[in-house]
């Protein structure tokens, strides 16, 4: 359920007191990114980095992608960090002089791979700081505090035979009252309903018009959930193709 509100520059899937939320793209499979606006420091928080990220970015105003400073990975899938390395080169190639901090949840090899890949052939002319950032608890800065929790889902890249569990995780974002949940891709469990619930925005994967698996949500779930929280919108759908 997407309640669209309009800006002058930008049309937002929603709008907070501290908080609006534009879905850049979620389609399984090809990309997601979901970019957060923080409206008391005019910074950003984009949440996964998938394909085609730079077109989504350049048809906003320079301002909301200049001010990224934290980026937020949820699992080392390719369609949620696989621009990752071409943010990074973009940032360095329009002279950024602001730190990006990068969370994700502990050894995603994939997130690992590709920034290392970028330090080493551009350490010596990058222009900015950045650094990867672990955690399975909590951070806090500029007033805002993220959680992370850990949610059900498979299929590192490492992965052989029967695909393992992965280090896949969800993000909450608070800033005084208000909540925004993120559950990446999950199947589903009990403790979701407790991180939805009475959520300002629950942003809830919805991958399957049909049977769920257990490590991805329907849609049918997805809005089950999401009429926990005061708003919420349905992500991750399959793209149909041709």
């Amino acid at each position: 359920m997407y309640s669209m509100t309009e800006d002058t520059d930008v049309t937002w899937d929603w709008l907070g007191e501290h908080f609006r939320v534009k879905v850049l793209c979620s389609l399984a499979g090809v990309a997601t990114q979901i970019l957060v606006h923080n409206l008391d420091t005019n910074s950003n928080i984009l949440m996964d980095v998938g394909d085609g990220i730079l077109r989504d970015l350049i048809v906003l105003p320079r301002s909301y992608y200049d001010n990224i400073d934290t980026v937020l990975i949820s699992h080392g899938h390719f369609d949620h960090v696989g621009s990752i390395f071409s943010l990074l080169a973009f940032f360095r190639m329009l002279n950024r002089k602001n730190k990006l901090t990068i969370i994700s949840p502990p050894n995603v090899t994939e997130l690992r791979g590709l920034v290392d890949t970028f330090a080493e052939n551009y350490k010596d002319s990058t222009p900015f700081d950045y650094e990867v950032i672990e955690i399975d608890s909590d951070i806090s800065f500029q007033g805002i505090t993220i959680t992370s929790f850990p949610v059900q889902h498979r299929g590192s890249l490492l992965g052989g035979g029967e695909l393992p569990q992965i280090p896949a995780v969800g993000f909450i974002i608070r800033k005084e009252e208000e909540k925004i949940v993120y559950t990446g891709d999950t199947g589903y469990f009990n403790l979701l309903k407790s991180h939805v619930s009475e959520a300002d925005l629950a942003i809830i994967e919805g991958t399957y018009e049909g049977d769920p698996s257990n490590y991805h949500l329907s849609v049918t779930q997805a809005g089950e959930l999401g009429s926990l929280a005061k708003n919420h919108l349905i992500i991750h759908r399959i793209p149909k193709l041709k």
